[in-house]
Order: structure tokens, then C-alpha cells, then sequence
């Protein structure tokens, strides 16, 4: 008995521990040693709740790189810390699928990398600062599903609320 519990016991903390790295969320887009959160300024991407008739999701903004330094495994992080300056943030929209496999992944794959789903944002992020980059999909006539989003607008907002990049900085522009 006291070897099964000391097993479950153990079993439970190696799950915690595999728990509490993997879901740091944090992406940190500086080189060097680990910065204090007054040192750097964090920038997060906006979830929205959509539920159908069965299920609850979970959209989100991702990120995809920031400056010249790519975010591989995106979906596992929901925050960016990077140093004091100006900085370009690629960010797309991420369509939560559920449970779904196949076509359906690879569609969101592939919506992440298009230009109507996804925009470089650029701003002077301050140390000390929280942003949340937020998102406003746009629907094409009918079902609104990622099969129908016509585009995807994105803006920046400081803690306070105010605006850093502007909903008309961040919107798409059809090519002429």
C-alpha cells in the first residue's frame, strides 16, 4: 500500500513538474540572462471564447516571430517578453479547432502564414509595460468558420487601454 502511494506520489509530482515548464507560456525575445518583468515589456495576444451548439473554443493571436528571431511551437506561448525599443511582431490569428486532426490542422497551418490572417506590427515597446495585441476577424457572406474569414485586422493596446498601433496600422490592405 505504501508503495503504491509513494509511486502515485511520485508519478504526480514528475506531472506537476512537466506541467509547470511546459506551461510558462513565455517566450523571451533577448539574448542573455533572464531580465526582471520592470526590465523588459510583455506582450500578450488576445483570446476570444466561441462556443457552437456542442462545443466551447478558444481563438487567440499568436505569435510567429518577433525582429529576425522566429517562434517555433507558437501555440505553446501566449506571451512575448522583449527588451526596451522598437520591435516588429508578427502576429496571426489562431482558429482553435478542438479535437480536430488532419485538414483541419493543416488549414490553420496554413492560415497563419497568409497575409490576410497575419500582419507585422511595429511599435516601441517600453520596460516595465503589458501589450495585448488584439484581433478583429472580418467574414466573408454566411457561415463563420476560418473557411469564411475574409481577413483579420490587428491593433496594440498599452495596460491603460491606449492605443500603440492603431486599428488602421494593423488592418489589412488588399494589393492594388
Amino acid at each position: 500500500m505504501n508503495a503504491c502511494l509513494m509511486r502515485a506520489a511520485g508519478t504526480a509530482a514528475a506531472l506537476l513538474l512537466l506541467v509547470s515548464c511546459s506551461s510558462s507560456g513565455i517566450f523571451r525575445a533577448y539574448s542573455g540572462e533572464r531580465l526582471s518583468e520592470l526590465q523588459v515589456a510583455q506582450i500578450r495576444g488576445e483570446s476570444y471564447s466561441r462556443q457552437d451548439w456542442l462545443n466551447r473554443y478558444v481563438d487567440s493571436v499568436r505569435f510567429a516571430r518577433v525582429d529576425d528571431m522566429p517562434i517555433e511551437e507558437s501555440a505553446v506561448y501566449n506571451r512575448v517578453e522583449v527588451a526596451p525599443g522598437f520591435h516588429d511582431v508578427r502576429v496571426y490569428f489562431y482558429w482553435d479547432l478542438g479535437t480536430q486532426r488532419g485538414l483541419a490542422q493543416a488549414l490553420v497551418q496554413y492560415a497563419s502564414t497568409q497575409e490576410t490572417l497575419s500582419r507585422t506590427l511595429r511599435f516601441n515597446a517600453r520596460a516595465g509595460e503589458r501589450y495585448i495585441v488584439r484581433a478583429q476577424p472580418v467574414f466573408k457572406e454566411g457561415r463563420r468558420d476560418i473557411t469564411n474569414i475574409a481577413h483579420v485586422n490587428f491593433w496594440v493596446e498599452d495596460s491603460r487601454g491606449n492605443i500603440v498601433v492603431s486599428r488602421e496600422a494593423g488592418s489589412y490592405l488588399p494589393p492594388q
